[in-house]
């Protein structure tokens, strides 16, 4: 791949890990990942947890490192099932898919060591397929677990049926904490010699409460449209209304009912989310009170301190 068409690929793409121990946080699973790379032993793994908090990456991250950049082209089978839901998808790719045989005794040039002799099935937004889907992919998984292995992954575990929960090693991966999900932000900012005040970051990570898909989308959307990544332009990606429109409305609440009324009918007639600007006005407030308190509870305690000396 050149350069160019490297440089093109969404950011998401471009910086995800290309190895386990690149995936942000999640411990645990790192653990069994590494174990499953050491071994050659696997599962059919189940991994559950909030949008953008690795899941994906991590299996992707597996793959790789099982067989290699080249071949892990030919054994893994990348299926979302939000795209199709019913059972045909099922049968037919799938079922297609794991008949085929692998070869055996193969060595991994990037790793030196023996690929196992199966391939993989990723299934991604499993949640999102029928109750009947599920059944069959459970009947297929006890067919060809000789060949395949598969990785299910999805966001609600308890869309997931019992039968098919039962066949698989689970495991929870947790939001993304924001000092990993800051440590990453400022690895892409860098790799991409970007301008970024801190506040915006910090924005960013409120926003986006742990999901780092959706953090590294919208860094890259705010990009593309400033030269100077600040805090309303992370707003303005995120449609979230700006700083300047939620400081109208605390003005407001801090004079009369009428002209809060005002304020509203003017931001909703310029298309904000009037609900939306309630919430960012009230964050902002309970943020204020928050530091007013710190601040006079600072004062008090370097009132205490001079009286005691």
């Amino acid at each position: 791949m050149s350069k160019t068409v490297a440089d093109s690929r969404p950011w998401v793409e471009k910086y995800r890990p290309r190895k386990i121990a690149e995936v942000s946080q999640q411990t645990e699973a790192k653990r069994l990942l590494s174990r499953i790379i050491e071994t050659g032993n696997m599962p059919h793994l189940l991994f559950f947890g909030p949008p953008g908090s690795g899941k994906t990456s991590a299996a992707l991250a597996l793959v790789k490192e099982l067989f290699g950049r080249e071949d892990s082209k030919s054994r893994l089978l990348e299926l979302n099932a939000s795209d199709e839901r019913g059972i045909r998808v099922v049968r037919e790719k799938i079922k297609k898919y794991t008949r085929t045989n692998t070869p055996k005794g193969k060595i991994n040039p990037e790793t030196g060591r023996e690929m196992p002799p199966w391939k993989i099935v990723m299934l991604d937004e499993a949640d999102m397929m029928t109750p009947d889907a599920q059944a069959a992919l459970r009947r297929i998984m006890e067919a060809f677990a000789r060949n395949t292995r598969f990785i299910i992954i999805c966001n609600y575990v308890h869309k997931i049926i019992d039968p098919l929960f039962s066949r698989c090693s689970p495991h929870r991966f947790e939001p993304v904490s924001p000092d990993a999900q800051m440590e990453r932000l400022h690895m892409i900012c860098k790799a991409e010699n970007l301008t970024v005040e801190d506040r915006a970051l910090e924005r960013l990570m409120n926003l986006t409460c742990g999901d780092l898909r959706r953090a590294v989308n919208l860094l890259q959307s705010a990009a593309g449209i400033h030269r100077t990544i600040t805090e309303d332009a992370i707003l303005e990606v995120a449609v979230h209304p700006p700083t300047y429109v939620v400081q109208s409305v605390l003005t407001a609440c801090a004079t009369s009912p009428e002209a809060v009324n005002e304020v509203t009918e003017e931001v909703a007639n310029q298309g904000w989310d009037v609900a939306l600007l309630l919430q960012e006005a009230s964050a902002a407030r309970s943020l204020c009170v928050q530091n007013q308190g710190e601040a006079v509870a600072h004062t008090a305690g370097a009132t205490t301190n001079s009286s005691d000396s």
